[in-house]
């Protein structure tokens, strides 16, 4: 577990598409930290069973997942610095020409856990990774 923020809940009942499920994860996945911290946080995504098989029967891997989701959350640097949209928190200045990843893909670890209660997901977010931060850590489990 991320010393952070605790889990919580992707409800996403409607998507069968990986396109539309991706999307939801990401959306979800950039409050993260603050929607307008970028590129300095981890966050675990738990696939459940029944959100993996909407990737599984359409040929998605982890590694097409996690580049979709980066991609959906490159943020233009107007939106994420410092006062931007009347809130103070943000990024410096020097982020505001460009677009910038919510994660690097590194730092957003997915894995495929739980049962099979129905269409939900979880975020754990992280704390701020890297030697100011932590490390995250997965293990397989055999049970």
């Amino acid at each position: 577990m991320f010393a952070g923020e605790g889990p919580r809940g992707v409800f996403d009942q409607r998507s069968r598409t990986p396109e539309s499920l991706s999307r939801s994860l990401a959306w979800c996945l950039r409050s993260v930290a603050h929607p307008k911290l970028v590129r300095d946080y981890d966050a675990l995504v738990v696939i459940s069973p029944e959100h993996g098989r909407v990737f599984r029967e359409a040929g998605w891997s982890k590694a097409r997942l996690r580049d979709e989701i980066v991609r959906v959350l490159t943020l233009p640097g107007a939106e994420i610095v410092w006062g931007a949209g009347g809130c103070a928190e943000g990024m410096p200045e020097q982020f505001a020409a460009r677009a910038t990843p919510k994660f690097l893909p590194e730092n957003l670890l997915i894995v495929h856990a739980g049962g099979t209660a129905g269409l939900f997901s979880a975020i754990i977010g992280g704390w701020k990774n890297g030697p100011a931060g932590s490390q995250p850590v997965t293990r397989e489990v055999m049970v």
